[in-house]
């Protein structure tokens, strides 16, 4: 037979599959005459099988395509901030593939990467729409006050009692999620020390009487209006602006988050005594989870409880660091600021806590109901010493 003439099956070629590269297909290149043959019988047969063989390929290309695991998907906190480029992203996409060599792929998107606003999440873990999602509890805390039952503004002013605090009401919160959304919760930890930051000269607390404040939480809000001030809820991304145009003449936001962000250029002052640590949720749709192999299933856990573990570690570094490169100070990062460093008195910790108490507190249990009150006395409230009445 001529090579001119040869049959079209010489002209099927190799290429990638478009999910797994290490398995090959096949596909017609050309369209190439059939070999002679003596009679329009054997010609139309010839013709009949290679069809078949075709189709039987495509088939079983299809059933292998089927079986091919899918990326598991997962929505990540802020992409511009130290917590998901240092440690979130080199988690999901270069760790956890190693630890299970291979076997565990994950897409991942920070939750602004593909325009939501950070409540979203929730709702789309329990529908399925992502496998794992990461969550400033925060942002949650309108649906339901127990979400911010384990940050309360100004009732932790360390991340080590923020710590003991997370840890005692854990039980409550996996319980939740479980329950009323379908989520397992894996893991929480802190940004690190929220402060106060202002674009004119402040003491203390007490000078935000009348002042324009941007924050963004429920509780927040509580402790800051009861100092007599305006509170706002603003995007993180419009924040700089604002200040800028003097819309607002205060924030609450990381340290570090502030220097990433360049509040530097448009605030002066810092007041160091910690209002909040805006904890995060880690958590996996339950269903999604189920699908996942056991043997995968305790990687994964472990991997994320060595991530929360660093993420604690490091918020008082964080905080450090933040503070540094705002005001001046030795600073690593490449640009620093000149903010002016207010270290609080022992007079302003004890008229923040008696507020915290008398207002927050209060009002976070008003919110929150006899049996979550119940919850939290059971467990934070023995840790710090307090009994809420509902």
């Amino acid at each position: 037979m001529p090579a001119s003439n040869f049959w079209a099956m010489k002209h099927l070629s190799r290429c990638t599959h478009p999910k797994r590269s290490s398995l090959p297909i096949f596909t017609i290149t050309a369209s190439v005459p059939l070999p002679p043959s003596s009679n329009a019988k054997d010609r139309a047969m010839l013709s009949k099988l290679f069809f078949l063989f075709t189709v039987l390929l495509s088939n079983q290309l299809r059933a292998e395509d089927e079986f091919a695991p899918e990326p598991l998907k997962a929505i990540g906190s802020w992409s511009m901030l130290s917590q998901f480029k240092d440690y979130e992203k080199p988690f999901w996409t270069e760790q956890l593939p190693k630890l299970s060599e291979g076997r565990i792929k994950v897409r991942l998107n920070a939750f602004n990467e593909i325009g939501l606003k950070g409540s979203e999440v929730l709702r789309l873990m329990k529908l399925g729409m992502t496998d794992f999602g990461t969550t400033i509890l925060s942002y949650i805390s309108e649906q339901d006050p127990r979400a911010e039952a384990v940050d309360l503004a100004g009732l932790t002013t360390s991340a080590e009692m923020e710590h003991r605090v997370v840890n005692s009401y854990s039980p409550v919160l996996k319980q939740y999620f479980e329950q009323k959304h379908g989520i397992k919760m894996l893991a929480m930890w802190p940004y690190s020390a929220q402060l106060l930051m202002c674009n004119e000269p402040i003491k203390n607390l007490e000078g935000l009487k009348g002042k324009k404040v941007r924050v963004s939480m429920r509780t927040t809000s509580d402790l800051i209006e009861a100092y007599g001030a305006v509170t706002l809820s603003v995007p993180f991304d419009q924040v700089y602006q604002k200040m800028k145009d003097k819309q607002l003449d205060c924030l609450i936001t990381s340290a570090l988050a502030a220097h990433t962000a360049r509040f530097y250029q448009v605030a002066t002052h810092i007041y160091n005594l910690p209002l909040g640590w805006s904890v995060v949720m880690l958590g996996v749709n339950q269903a999604s989870w189920a699908q996942i192999d056991i043997q995968d299933q305790k990687i994964i856990e472990a991997g994320i409880n060595r991530l929360a573990e660093d993420l604690w570690q490091v918020a008082d570094k964080q905080t450090a660091l933040g503070l540094a490169c705002n005001t001046g100070k030795t600073c690593s990062l490449a640009v620093q600021g000149s903010m002016t460093l207010i270290n609080p008195t022992s007079g302003d910790e004890a008229r923040l806590a008696k507020t915290v108490r008398q207002v927050v507190l209060r009002r976070w249990a008003e919110r929150c109901g006899k049996d979550c009150v119940a919850e939290w006395n059971n467990s934070i409230g023995k840790i710090l010493n307090i009994t809420l009445q509902p």
